[in-house]
């Protein structure tokens, strides 16, 4: 993460080193979208091409001795990312800090960095909902068609899980692809007979932020950031997105990395600041086949 920003002439060197320290604390290894994104790059450029490289075909004939190997060219093709600004920001007094001995610039700071994280992991989780292989839930014949009932079963996440096998999309750690849903559905997941508990884990996979457990073939985590779309069509259920990804799917673009901000005071006694997050960034699927959605109602589903 970059340095802090500051224009704040009011505020002394200890004290924007201390409310960045805040927010960098706040807003550590906080960004769920960030654990799959496997296609990153930063540079100061308007738009960023991320290369994604074609797979050689399989080599399933002896060679001949004596005889060189015939050449293959390396087939690419570019994805062009155009990161866009970011940012949110909220004002703070001289007088607040003065009060609280120090204590709001640092509950102002670490808002800051929770804003900014809740903040770019629903940007890159939106991204990924924007992806195109997608299968409603329970066979129901559309969104809109979906009833209380039509949760994620165990036949949906096998058709996913053999979509993403058998086009030979590599999975993350612990040979797993990863789930990304809201707490709703997790809550479903978790209900379901074989279902592994994180907390149970019995090899040395590093836990993902939020990651509740394993099955199906997928490690699953939970993050606010996934849309809930509100009474789906007339049955008024609530309906998501759960996203189920493997290596390569997605990529990060950023122009320039989203950092803490502190400028002012504009006022005329100096008093009033003001204390936000700036960066320009984009998420974006690099690789369709390695991004599968499921679309389902839940159980614990507010208009259930």
């Amino acid at each position: 993460m970059a340095d802090v920003i500051s224009t704040a002439s009011a505020f002394d060197d200890s004290q924007i080193a201390l409310m960045d320290k805040a927010f960098l604390l706040a807003a550590t290894d906080n960004i769920i979208i960030d654990s799959v994104i496997d296609y990153k790059r930063e540079i100061g450029a308007k738009s960023i091409d991320l290369t994604k490289f074609t797979k050689l075909a399989k080599a399933t004939t002896a060679l001949t001795d004596g005889t060189d190997v015939d050449r293959v060219v390396m087939a690419d093709t570019k994805v062009t990312f155009t990161p866009k600004e970011y940012g949110n920001v909220v004002g703070t007094t001289k007088l607040a800090s003065l009060q609280t001995g120090g204590k709001a610039d640092l509950g102002t700071a670490q808002s800051v960095a929770q804003n900014m994280v809740e903040s770019l992991n629903a940007i890159g989780i939106i991204a990924g909902e924007a992806g195109t292989n997608i299968l409603i839930a329970n066979s129901a014949a559309s969104e809109a068609a979906l009833v209380a009932t039509d949760t994620i079963q165990a036949s949906d996440l096998k058709y996913v899980h053999n979509r993403l096998s058998r086009a030979n999309i590599m999975p993350f750690d612990g040979d797993m692809y990863i789930a990304i849903c809201h707490p709703d559905i997790a809550a479903d997941i978790t209900d379901l007979a074989g279902f592994i508990a994180a907390n149970t884990y019995v090899n040395t996979t590093e836990l993902i932020k939020n990651e509740v457990g394993s099955y199906g073939g997928f490690r699953w985590v939970k993050s606010t950031g996934v849309s809930v779309h509100t009474d789906a069509g007339a049955s008024a259920v609530d309906s998501y997105d759960t996203q189920f990804i493997g290596r390569n799917a997605m990529g990060r673009a950023v122009s320039k990395d989203p950092t803490l901000t502190i400028t002012g005071p504009f006022d005329m006694l100096g008093r009033v600041l003001n204390v936000g997050w700036y960066g320009v960034i984009e998420y974006k699927i690099v690789d369709q086949a390695a991004h599968w959605m499921i679309t389902s109602a839940s159980s614990y589903g507010t208009n259930v």
